[in-house]
This record gives C-alpha cells, sequence and structure tokens, in this order.
C-alpha cells in the first residue's frame, strides 16, 4: 500500500490563502498581540501559560486540517461577522479600550478563515482556534467577582469551626490572631483557565459528542473553582491554627498547585468514562458526526483582496498609538480665595485622587475663612481637583486602569448619593471609610468629555468616539471632596461644588478657545 504525498508546491499554493489572512490580521492587530504575548512572559501571573498553550492550538489546528482536509473557497457571508469584529477593534482604539480589541482578536481570526472555509469546514477549528481566547488577558474582569465567591465559600466552612472571625470585603479578620486578604492571585482565575484547557483539549482529542464535551467542560471548571476553596481555606485554618506562623502562608502559591492537581485526579476517571460512554456510541451507530466533505464555493483569493480591503480601511482609520506624555503637567489658576484658603499638602486625611499623566493639574486642600472666623477653629478641610488631557491619547488618557477616584486598598466605599450642587448636570457622590483608621472623607466627582458632563466611567469612555466627529479632543475629571467631624458632609460638600466647580468649568473654557 502507497502513500500519494502532495508535492510542496501544491502545499504552498493550498495554505498561501491563508497565510496571506494571518499577515493581514497581523499588521493591523500587532500592537494588541504584543500587549497579549507581554502579558506571557510575566510568569507569575495569571497568563504565563500563554506560549504554551499557543503551541498546543497549532498543534490541535494541524490535526483538525489532517482528519478533515480542507479546500478553501469563498463564503462571503462571513465578511459581516469579520466587517463587526473589525469595527469593534476600531471602536478600542478609538476610545483607548485595550479589553475591547483584545476580546475581538480571536472572533477576527475565525471568521477571516471562515471567509475561505465557510461553516462545515472551520467548525472543525473551534476549539483549536478557540483555546487562543484563553491566553488573551480579558479574564481579569472575573476576578472580583471570583474573589468574593471564594470569601463567601469560606465564611461558610469557616462557620462550621470554633473561630472567632469577621469578614467585610474580601478581607477576613481572624479575631486576636490576623487578617486574610483574599487579594486577586487568591481568587482562583489560573486555575479556572488552565482547568478549562485541559477539559477542552480533552474533549478535542478524545471526546466525540456534543453534550459529553459540554458536560467535562462544566466538570472543568467545577473542579478548578473548588480546588481554590480548598486551597483558601486551608491556608486561612493552618493559620489559625498555628497564629499566623504556618510555611503555608509564605508558600501558598505551590501549596495551590498542588491541590489543583489533586483534584484532576477524579477528573480524569469522569473524562475516562464519558470518553467510554462516547466509543460504545459509536460503536452502536448512535453518533453522527458528519464528515461529509464540504463543497467548495468561490474563488479564495476574492475572500482575500475583500478581507485586505477590510483590514486597510481599519488600519486607516485607527488613532495614532505613539504619542509624547507631558513629563511635568501644567497648572490652572482656580481663584477660591475669595472664600478659601489653601492649606499646605495635598492629601485630605490621606486620600487623594490618582491621576496618571495629565497635560494640568489644579489640586489644593483648603479651608473655609469664614468658619474660623466665626469659630476660631477649623473643623471642615476642603480638596479641590481638576485634571486635564488636552487630547487623549495611549497611556494618556482620563478614564483608564490607572486613574482611580480612591486607592481601593486603604478606602471602603459606604454610600452613592447625587450632589444637590445646582449646577447644569449631575455630581456624583461617594462617601468614603478608611479601613485603618476609620475616618470619612465625602467627595464629589464628575468627567467632562468632550463638552459632555457624564458621571458613569461607562458612559465617559463612550464619549470619546464623540471626539472623531467634533473638534474637542479634551477630557478633564472635577473632584471636590470635604472632611470634618461636627459637620453635615454632603451639605458641606454641596456648598463647596456649588462654589469650586464653575470656576474649574471657567479655566477649561479657557484652555479649549486657546
Amino acid at each position: 500500500m502507497t502513500r500519494e504525498w502532495i508535492p510542496s508546491r501544491s502545499v504552498l499554493m493550498q495554505f498561501l490563502p491563508f497565510i496571506g489572512i494571518v499577515c493581514l490580521l497581523g499588521l493591523v492587530t500587532y500592537p494588541t498581540v504584543d500587549g497579549i504575548v507581554t502579558r506571557w512572559l510575566k510568569l507569575d501571573e495569571s497568563y504565563s501559560h500563554g506560549f504554551l498553550l499557543a503551541f498546543v492550538s497549532l498543534f490541535l489546528a494541524f490535526r483538525a486540517a489532517t482528519l478533515h482536509p480542507v479546500r478553501a473557497g469563498f463564503y462571503p457571508l462571513w465578511l459581516i461577522p469579520l466587517a463587526l469584529c473589525l469595527a469593534g477593534y476600531w471602536l478600542g482604539g478609538l476610545i483607548r479600550l485595550q479589553a475591547l480589541q483584545q476580546l475581538v482578536l480571536v472572533p477576527m481570526i475565525m471568521s477571516a478563515f471562515a471567509i475561505l472555509l465557510g461553516w462545515r469546514q472551520i467548525r472543525w477549528f473551534l476549539v483549536p482556534l478557540g483555546l487562543l481566547f484563553l491566553t488573551v488577558p480579558v479574564w481579569d474582569f472575573l476576578s472580583w467577582t471570583l474573589q468574593l465567591i471564594t470569601v463567601d465559600i469560606n465564611q461558610f466552612l469557616l462557620g462550621f469551626f470554633d473561630i472567632d472571625f469577621e469578614v467585610e470585603g474580601v478581607f477576613v479578620y481572624l479575631i486576636g490572631v490576623g487578617t486574610f486578604e483574599v487579594a486577586h492571585g487568591c481568587s482562583g482565575l489560573r486555575y479556572l483557565l488552565v482547568g478549562q484547557a485541559l477539559v477542552l483539549i480533552y474533549g478535542e482529542m478524545y471526546l466525540s459528542r456534543l453534550r459529553s464535551r459540554l458536560a467535562l467542560f462544566a466538570l472543568g471548571v467545577g473542579f478548578a473553582l473548588v480546588a481554590n476553596w480548598i486551597r483558601v481555606f486551608v491556608i486561612i485554618y493552618m493559620g489559625y491554627e498555628t497564629d499566623m506562623q504556618s510555611s503555608l502562608i509564605e508558600d501558598h502559591d505551590s501549596f495551590g498547585w498542588w491541590v489543583f492537581a489533586g483534584t484532576l485526579v477524579p477528573l480524569y476517571f469522569l473524562a475516562r468514562w464519558l470518553e467510554l460512554g462516547d466509543d460504545k456510541a459509536v460503536l452502536d451507530g448512535l453518533d453522527v458526526s458528519g464528515t461529509s466533505e464540504a463543497v467548495t464555493k468561490g474563488t479564495p483569493m476574492v475572500g482575500v483582496v475583500c478581507v485586505l480591503t477590510l483590514v486597510v480601511v481599519t488600519w486607516w482609520a485607527l488613532p495614532e498609538r505613539s504619542s509624547l506624555i507631558t513629563e511635568e503637567p501644567g497648572g490652572f489658576s482656580v481663584d477660591l480665595s475669595e472664600q478659601y484658603a489653601p492649606v499646605f499638602g495635598g492629601q485630605l486625611a490621606g486620600w487623594r485622587p490618582q491621576i496618571r499623566n495629565p497635560d494640568r493639574v489644579y489640586a489644593q486642600v483648603l479651608f473655609d475663612r469664614e468658619q474660623v472666623v466665626a469659630t476660631e477653629s477649623v473643623d471642615q478641610m476642603y480638596y479641590m481637583g481638576l485634571f486635564t488631557y488636552e487630547f487623549q491619547r495611549h497611556r494618556a488618557e482620563l478614564i483608564q486602569y490607572s486613574n482611580r477616584l480612591y486607592d481601593r486598598e486603604n478606602w471602603i466605599p459606604e454610600l452613592f448619593f447625587d450632589v444637590e450642587a445646582g449646577l447644569p448636570g449631575t455630581v456624583r457622590g461617594i462617601t468614603l471609610r478608611n479601613r485603618m483608621t476609620g475616618q470619612q472623607v465625602t467627595l464629589g466627582y464628575v468627567y467632562l468629555i468632550q463638552g459632555r458632563w457624564e458621571t458613569d466611567q461607562w458612559r465617559a469612555k463612550l464619549a470619546q468616539v464623540s471626539g472623531f466627529f467634533n473638534d474637542r479632543d479634551d477630557a478633564s475629571l472635577l473632584i471636590a471632596a470635604v472632611s470634618c467631624t461636627a459637620c453635615d458632609p454632603q451639605e458641606s460638600l454641596a456648598d463647596f461644588v456649588r462654589v469650586a466647580f464653575p470656576e474649574a468649568l471657567e479655566q477649561i473654557s479657557r484652555l479649549v478657545a486657546q
């Protein structure tokens, strides 16, 4: 029996359209791919499996192409999802939302290949290419939810033991012993991603029925979460029993992987049981996998030209990524001297907003002159901040991960409300409490994005789209705060905002008019 090999030139011509697609997509998405690979290189984070999973994805794609030989054609209906993915990528670039660009990357690759393969052929590559989604750093948005679930589970488990403890947010206080924080690394995200990858790979290689793959996937997610819950509980319990002297507290990373490996043992037996069930279904003739050869339609080069057109348009419309960052921000001359006087320092009771790379800044702690004259004491202290970006660009934009209204490690929000200041738009208020001292600070803020008044971060982020259609590019944060012991903080804040914000808005108007 002889095996006929396809000549190398024919192989090259067969894969040439796919190589062209990859190169075209690489042209427009290179900055995003580079950012993803950078996260893979951080071996102590949740995406250090990226390189390994990328190689596994290539192996499974080659395996699928061997088991189900494909023929390139042209399926124009798939131009619609590709255009939607490219539009999402452009929108992410316009509003500087890197997560959106990363989110559409894998669907973009799949829809581009589907233009050449159609559904009947691309379906064999859904899992091999879909594995890449587990390497994209968009899963961090699950971390906070997983942290809270882990805390709730451990609160339930600790209730069965004679342990005096309190739970607040992601902190577990062992009374008289110490405090544990269920931080980002304790969310179980790493185990969840690795667990999903393992069951998807096993299902792709050994399971033939869709329901078996879905069942194994659900089991894999469940066992990964349980492994993290067990890990956190054992660490907290051992910390209590040893008066915080257990070595597990310092070496909890390695311990977590050992627990995770232990949960893989029952998972393997369940996977094997599902595999035997699939084999029996195949032998009994109950499984119809639909391996009929697809009918190729159209010329693949037409599909490549269409992809080229969409990619070039997207690449042309994307905003410039490289831009200068202001090393030393300029100032504003916000004049509040008629009623308020400055105090040396830029913090109010240890609080201040965290704003990165603004072009212009005004930040000042103040006291009320009239109060000092009336009471001969200073009970109320105020903070006024104005942070402006003359135009938004990479690493210098108002709504970004590094910009925060408060340090979440030190401050807890207790109350949200609207500041009744009589201004044209709503001013959002928050009452914060210091985790360590219990001191309160009440603040009010608003985002001014290219002339639009917003208090929600997502709406402020989307408001950046308007800059593509008008002549304003500026973005500002106006924030005020009050700290006092014998006053109504909401009322005092409203009075201060009523005076300070109009002056700040006047400064922004002068800047835009220049």
